[in-house]
């Protein structure tokens, strides 16, 4: 469908001007097909400027969230489902997974008025500037073995990331996604096991991530950013992609080599707080099972599960 391939071209040139000629010749189609096309995206809600000269722009802060596109975008064969707004789309997810909605499937929503990430802290998101989306997989694994999803996740979505945007993403142990120094991503899994010793297991993963949020509330101004200008129905379709394809093959463990490269708390001074005591360590890997190895000052090697770490600025 032309429309659909229009949309695709100013999708990869957001924010950039493309003129009809160079569309009408890329496609095989005539320009009048071209306005034809781009006229019906407004229609729908796209926002595309149109200068004489220069040609078309599409903005991003305006970018529809749809399904069908997401789905267009998609090379996994899971189910596409958007909202405007929920609660919470790990929520609406596990009650789906539940339900029986099939492996890869994906739950969007346009804003979350819940959304939440580890230790049930607030996820904060704003009507359409940010990606809210959890993606249910089910995985012939073990319950101790779920942890492995957590870093696979973190790599799945800094991927997609680094691929749209170009930019240097970096993971802070166990699944933020950093970029210059800030957060722009988070990722909450919540598992659903067969109690009856059944193979399979449901783990849905959330993740939030500001693409173009710039009125951040003050707490957390100084220490949130965005990932810039790219489709969201393009990253949520990269996102479900790579998560599906990274737990096919869990018990090889290869993704560790990426999630230890980078890991930008590797061999710096951190601040754990393990229950009620905190101390400080130098961080050395993340081993085979996700835990984060340390050495406290006192020579003392310490693996961490799922406690909290911060940088220690010198």
């Amino acid at each position: 469908m032309i429309k659909n391939k229009v949309l695709q071209i100013l999708q990869k040139n957001m924010d950039i001007a493309v003129t009809g000629t160079d569309m009408a010749k890329s496609l095989g189609v005539s320009r009048n097909a071209v306005w034809k096309a781009v006229k019906s995206l407004c229609d729908d809600g796209y926002v595309i400027e149109s200068t004489k000269k220069l040609g078309y722009v599409l903005r991003p802060n305006f970018v529809v969230l749809s399904a069908q596109e997401i789905k267009n975008f998609m090379q996994s064969d899971g189910d596409v489902f958007v909202f405007d707004e929920v609660s919470s789309t790990n929520d609406i997810c596990k009650k789906m997974a539940s339900d029986g909605i099939k492996h890869g499937s994906v739950v969007v929503s346009d804003r979350q008025t819940n959304g939440r990430g580890r230790r049930g802290r607030e996820f904060y998101s704003p009507q359409s500037t940010g990606v809210y989306m959890s993606v249910a997989l089910r995985l012939n694994i073990a319950p101790s073995d779920s942890a492995l999803v957590i870093t696979a996740s973190a790599v799945a979505v800094l991927d997609a990331i680094e691929s749209l945007t170009g930019k240097n993403a970096q993971i802070k142990w166990i699944n933020d996604i950093f970029i210059d120094g800030k957060k722009c991503a988070g990722i909450l899994t919540e598992g659903i096991f067969n109690l009856d010793g059944g193979d399979e297991c449901i783990i849905v993963v959330g993740v939030g991530i500001n693409v173009n949020t710039s009125d951040f509330p003050a707490q957390i101004s100084n220490i949130a950013t965005s990932i810039g200008n790219v489709s969201r129905n393009m990253l949520v379709a990269k996102i479900t992609d790579n998560l599906v394809k990274i737990t096919q093959n869990l018990e090889n463990r290869e993704f560790f080599n990426r999630y230890n490269e980078k890991c930008f708390v590797l061999n710096r001074k951190i601040k754990v707080i393990k229950g009620e005591e905190t101390f400080c360590a130098i961080a050395k890997q993340v081993d085979n099972d996700g835990r984060l190895i340390v050495e406290t000052y006192d020579g003392k090697t310490i693996k961490l599960y799922n406690e909290e770490v911060s940088t220690v600025v010198e």
